[in-house]
Formats: C-alpha cells, structure tokens, sequence
C-alpha cells in the first residue's frame, strides 16, 4: 500500500496545514510581522505531526478492524506504520525544543498537547476516539492547540483575537468529525468505537450536527459585528445555501452512505472558506 497515498490530503491540507496558516495570518495581521525561521520550522514541525497522525490512524485501525469490516479486502498496513509514527513524532519533538528555545517555554506546552492528541485519538490505552472523546480532541487540537501555537510561534504571546478564531476553527473542525462519523455508525459500533455518532444515535447525531453548524456561522458573525475578527471573514457565509441544502439530504437519507458525499464536500469547503476568509481578512486588515 502507497504510503504517500495514506498521508490522505483532506487531513493533510485542510485540517492541519490551514489552521496552522491561520495562526501565522492573525500574527501577521496584529504585528506586521514575519519570523520566516520560525514560520518554515513550525511548519515542518506540524507536518510531522500530521504524518504521525495518518500513520498511527492506518495502523491502529488495522489492528481494531474499523473502516474495513464490511471490506472483502484484507488490511495490508505494515507494522513498521507504527514505528514511522513513533519517528515523525521525535523529529516533531526535537523541532519543538528548538522553538521553544527561539520563543519560549509554551512551545513545549502546545507540542505536548498536539502529541497526546496525534497518539491517543487511536492509541492504547486512552484511544480516545472508541470512548467518546475523539470529536473533541479534534476540535482542541486542529483548533486552539495549532491556531494558538502557531500564533505564538510568531509574536510569544497569547491574546483573545486569536484566541477566538481558534474557537471558530476548532468548531467547524468538530463539525467535520461528526458528519464524518455518521456514514461509518454500523461498522464503528460493530468495532467498538463509542464515537458521539454511536453513543447518541443517527437522528440525534444530525441534531447535533445542525446545532454546531449554526454555531459556527453564530460565532462568526458575532465576531465580525464585535469586531473581534475583520469584516472580510463573513465572506464564508456563502456556503450556508449549500450546506442546508446538504442538511436537507442528510436527514432524508442518513441510512444511505452514498447521500452524505454532498454534505461532507459542502462542509469541508466551508470549513476551507471560513479558514481562508479569516486569513485573508486578517493579512488585508
């Protein structure tokens, strides 16, 4: 199996890489200011992880069964997938001492957190994808823990505008795991994986999922009319046509994978409109 073809580029680019931008954008946009040392070593430090996380995601899925129990194709994922991720996650490592060495200490802190979230979401003992956590650690980690430490990364400091983008980021990032989830309720409840899909149901899941989604345009409206965040960033509230058109479909047919393409193509592009909209507004502020 190609293992360029596992490191899938919908995890790749936009659930790691355009937070980890956005972060840089707020910076830039703050201070007018651009450390390109730490911009390109942050960067190679989130790749790693990124590659850590495909790598463990591939292999502990093997291991438990999931995504392939109603496949007549028989997992062919190597044992050294783990060791490759044990690797990606030292070298990760290393460039976050170097970081934190140029910054300071709280580098540390937020490598800390993206490691526990890039091993444990799948890994023994606290798998937290099979308990009911996984969702969240998404959300924390493609949200606060990136957006937040690659702010720092630039400017050493914390504040709330960031802050408050990370929240809006992390919140359509739980949206995608959730609507991710609700095509794979059978084969995940059949491997044991108590994702929130699995422990509330279908129907109450697309609840769920319709409140957060709403929560998410909420949030970013309200940070553009508090002028939290610049006026641009609203620019994302065109896909909310398509996604209640989406919505609509999913709720007619939430028994049938094959409807759930739209709505997981229609969030994920909100989910790159809102980034790059924030981004951009921030770049142009």
């Amino acid at each position: 199996m190609n293992l360029i073809r596992l490191i899938r580029y919908r995890f790749f680019l936009f659930a790691g890489i355009l937070p980890y931008f956005l972060g840089q954008a707020v910076a830039f946009g703050l201070h007018k200011s651009l450390n390109w040392n730490c911009f390109w070593w942050g960067f190679a430090g989130i790749s790693l992880v990124l590659v850590a996380v495909e790598l463990f995601n591939e292999y502990f899925d093997a291991k438990e069964g999931g995504d392939r129990i109603f496949s007549q194709e028989k997992p062919d994922i190597p044992n050294y997938f783990f060791t490759l991720g044990i690797a990606a996650l030292g070298l990760a490592f290393i460039v976050g001492v170097y970081l934190a060495l140029q910054t300071g200490w709280p580098v540390l802190l937020f490598s800390f957190l993206g490691f526990l979230g890039a091993y444990f979401y799948v890994g023994p003992p606290l798998k937290w994808a099979y308990r009911g956590m996984g969702e969240l650690v998404i959300a924390l980690s493609y949200g606060p823990v990136m957006v937040l430490g690659s702010y720092y990364i630039q400017t050493e400091r914390i504040g709330f505008v960031p802050f408050f983008v990370s929240l809006v980021c992390g919140l359509s990032m739980f949206c995608l795991a959730v609507l991710n989830e609700i095509p794979d309720y059978y084969q995940d409840m059949l491997v044991g994986k108590r994702n929130l899909v699995v422990r509330l149901g279908k129907q109450k899941a697309i609840v769920l999922l319709k409140l957060c989604l709403a929560g998410l345009f909420i949030l970013l409206t309200l940070g553009v009319v508090l002028k939290t965040i610049p006026l641009l960033a609203i620019a994302a509230v065109v896909t909310v046509p398509w996604i209640l058109k989406s919505i609509t479909s999913i709720e007619k047919n939430y028994d049938n994978p094959k409807a759930f393409l739209f709505a997981v193509n229609t969030v994920v592009i909100a989910h790159i409109m809102i980034a790059v909209s924030l981004g951009i507004s921030f770049l142009g502020n």
